[in-house]
């Protein structure tokens, strides 16, 4: 079974396509943008959505950008978004702390955006060190036990060291001491043809040697999507489309969410990859600004029955 690819609808299939949902949401990189290069007519697409009423949210796994940050990436690029569009798996965390009345501290590890975010939120963060000497009394430091710690949190972090990855699996030895991840992708692409070592995999090595399951809280999380629903007062979720680039985080999301599922290869994965995958979108296209031209015409069709009609 192969998804529908949109590019080859009729023009009646295409309205009833766009009839078939209210609200779209999107993930970000790998659809709207690679690395700082946007995706060519993939925001003007969800401007001509507006003009069909459907409420456009984006569902980002990327926690190394603010919400500020995103709101200055979409002006820049010509696409005026609000902070209530944007959901990040930092914002899950913050609201899952705050809903089970965590009480300590917790070890982080992530970029600054994501700390920033935490500590915004009145979470008591500790950090590891940056920078490390080569010697075994880093290590003995490193280890000390620390009993106000009560959470480990783990998320992208470009100054991911040895000595963290110790601290965090020491740490994690303890019953007393949650354990939370964000997205769990083992590739991050910046290009077509560069992508840097996912998160996941460090993540994996953390499971392996601690025997430990982490809370998850970015997609394809269930804990995200009780989130998401509840935030956006979603009653049919048959009635939402989720646009992503990752079989697995986005794809997976969509279906344990009920929504639709619209798979573009322009990001993290591409055509071959669809052979291996769990879930099978509904609907396909290389990338979402590809459904620029096809709204249009709609429109364009539109316009001349209404001139038709008319005279």
């Amino acid at each position: 079974m192969k998804p529908k690819d949109i590019s080859q609808l009729t023009i009646e299939e295409f309205k009833t396509f766009l009839d078939s949902f209210d609200t779209i949401m999107t993930d970000c990189d790998g659809v709207l943008w690679l690395g700082e290069v946007p995706i060519k007519g993939a925001l003007e697409a969800l401007k001509l959505l507006d003009r069909f009423g459907k409420k456009v949210l984006f569902v980002s796994n990327n926690n190394t950008r603010s919400i500020e940050d995103y709101l200055q990436k979409f002006q820049v690029i010509g696409y005026k978004a609000t902070p209530d569009q944007i959901m990040l798996p930092c914002q899950a965390i913050v609201w899952y702390l705050h809903h089970i009345g965590f009480k300590g501290k917790a070890f982080v590890v992530g970029s600054k955006a994501f700390i920033q975010a935490l500590s915004d939120a009145g979470i008591d963060i500790v950090l590891g060190p940056k920078y490390v000497d080569e010697n075994m009394d880093v290590i003995h430091n490193a280890l000390r036990r620390e009993p106000e710690i009560k959470a480990v949190i783990f998320d992208f972090d470009i100054n991911l060291n040895w000595v963290k990855m110790i601290q965090v699996a020491a740490l994690l030895k303890r019953d007393d001491v949650l354990f939370f991840t964000g997205p769990r992708d083992k590739r991050l692409p910046i290009s077509k043809t560069i992508s840097l070592i996912g998160p996941g995999n460090f993540v994996d090595i953390l499971i392996n040697y601690t025997g430990r399951q982490p809370i998850e809280f970015a997609k394809p999380s269930e804990i995200l999507k009780k989130i998401l629903i509840k935030r956006y007062a979603i009653s049919n979720p048959e009635r939402c489309i989720f646009v992503g680039d990752s079989l697995v985080a986005d794809m997976k999301f969509a279906e344990l969410c009920g929504f639709q599922k619209f798979w573009v290869s322009s990001g993290a994965d591409n055509l071959e990859s669809i052979n291996d995958c769990e879930v099978i979108p509904d609907y396909y296209l290389p990338n979402l600004g590809m459904l620029l031209p096809l709204v249009q015409r709609l429109i364009d069709c539109e316009a001349q029955d209404n001139n038709f009609s008319k005279s």
